[in-house]
């Protein structure tokens, strides 16, 4: 049975008895945001402390591998065991993981709790099964909106908030944050999310197939976010790739097999669910870089022809503006996709991304120009992200709706960090150095080509959008 989303104005009477629901979710998307960004904040006092810059990577690497990788089998076990239960689960785990964090007595223990964090890369997934599920067809679009609104805010408190504390207390103080926000998104899931019920056919799930598919998707993100380190042939990093290409391989063809796999693959064949993996896919490899392109352009000295020269703290608040105008993005991309359609939101976030990379490309030597751009690419992004988990969640049956906006995380985690090794490449095909420090800078060639390159991936994600079938999402 299926339901049409309304067209027409928003029905604000409609969402009010939703409102202490989504307020939860909202705020356990946000906590996942802020321990994703706030590390970024307090990476000069770590490395005060601990001196390896190599070492502290990880802990940003440890984190996104374990949240793209568990997103789509928490997202699995919350589809079939309760997405309420599986969401304070990750949450408590969270907060324990910030807890070992802030108290560690050396990295490793700091490393451990920061991979524990790692889990609330599930919450996206999560939040977005318990919006398809709680609520009626008509408002489910702005519903989800609402949660990618949730993530750009908590990214941006990340930043700001984690920078405010590392500087006048301590790193250890944003673990301790973030475990605040744990125990408070806790309190208010079991105050005003009411239970999922688990599937009555749970007994009946492959489980084999789950088992090869963890590893074998931890394998590949590795040899993923090891790109920019490592280079594409270190030889550790190679055998985690074909250790997990085989295990997924194995993966698809027992999946095949059976008739009810803990992930169905079958459901990648639908147009409704792999074209927003395909955008999602590109704009990963595209507009997904803006932080790592923007921070290497606002930091890089004038003299090179094409930085601005600002301090790192100066490059971190130019994001700012447009962190907070992406909150309005999500919801916006909800709204318009309940009124005409997710093909038509996807394109017009794909135009805006496209437009602001363009624009990235020949104005770029003034700090606020370079703001404003900014704002442009974040908000056609913030939609596109809103748009795609809100197709597949529409699209895909209703016991598996986490599954398949957690396999969504999984592709994105994927081609992030190749996109980030792309990127760095591009960058560095043409430097120049500088005599006093030996550092060496992009020229304006580099950067000219690497924002070529992101542009023609952002036009391709653009025109995958029109293979979407036209018209309103239909809700099986």
């Amino acid at each position: 049975m299926t339901a049409t989303v309304a067209s027409g104005s928003f029905d604000w009477v409609a969402l009010k008895p939703y409102l202490p629901l989504l307020i939860a979710l909202w705020i356990a998307e946000v906590t996942g945001s802020f321990e994703a960004a706030m590390i970024l904040a307090a990476m000069r006092p770590l490395l005060q402390d601990f001196g390896d810059p190599v070492a502290l990577g990880w802990l940003i690497s440890t984190f996104g591998i374990v949240g793209a990788a568990s997103a789509a089998v928490v997202g699995r076990l919350g589809d079939l065991f309760g997405r309420r239960r599986l969401l304070i689960f990750v949450l408590a785990i969270a907060f324990i993981g910030s807890l070992i964090s802030a108290f560690a007595p050396n990295f490793g223990w700091l490393l451990f709790g920061r991979t524990l964090q790692g889990l609330s890369g599930a919450v996206l997934a999560l939040c977005i099964g318990l919006v398809r599920e709680k609520m009626p067809a008509p408002i489910v679009p702005m519903g989800i909106g609402l949660m990618i609104s949730g993530a750009s805010l908590g990214t941006a408190a990340g930043l700001v908030l984690g920078g405010w504390i590392a500087d006048n207390f301590s790193w250890q103080g944003i673990f301790v944050a973030s475990a605040a926000f744990c125990a408070s998104t806790i309190a208010a899931c079991l105050l005003w999310v009411t239970p999922s019920g688990r599937l009555e056919n749970v007994g009946k799930t492959d489980w084999l197939s789950g088992i090869l598919f963890a590893p074998g998707t931890l394998g590949v993100l590795y040899y993923a976010a090891s790109l920019a380190k490592t280079g594409w042939d270190e030889p550790l990093s190679l055998a985690t790739l074909f250790a997990g290409i085989i295990l997924l391989a194995i993966w698809v063809w027992h999946s095949l097999r059976i008739t009810n796999p803990l992930f169905d693959i079958r459901l990648l064949a639908r147009r409704d669910i792999n074209i927003p993996i395909g955008v999602s896919t590109l704009v990963a490899l595209s507009s997904l870089q803006i932080t790592l392109v923007f921070a290497v352009l606002l930091q890089t000295p004038a003299w090179t022809g094409i930085g601005i020269g600002v301090t790192a703290f100066l490059a971190g608040l130019a994001k700012l503006p447009s962190n907070i105008l992406s909150t309005f993005a999500g919801p916006l991309g909800g709204w318009l996709t309940g009124r005409g359609g997710g093909r038509t939101t996807m394109l017009f976030g794909g135009c805006l991304a496209t437009l602001g990379w363009i624009l990235a490309r020949c104005f770029h030597q003034d700090y606020w120009t370079v703001v404003a751009v900014l704002c442009i690419i974040s908000f056609g992004t913030t939609i596109l992200f809103s748009v795609a988990p809100t197709i597949m969640a529409m699209a895909a049956p209703p016991d598996r709706v986490s599954e398949v906006v957690g396999m969504l995380s999984v592709v994105r985690g994927l081609f992030a960090g190749i996109g980030s090794m792309m990127v760095t490449l591009l960058l560095a095909s043409e430097t120049l150095k500088d005599p006093a420090s030996n550092a060496s800078y992009p020229t304006i060639d580099a950067y000219h080509l690497t924002v070529t390159v992101i542009t023609g991936f952002a036009i391709l994600a653009t025109f995958t959008a029109l293979a979407l079938p036209k018209g309103k999402i239909e809700m099986q």
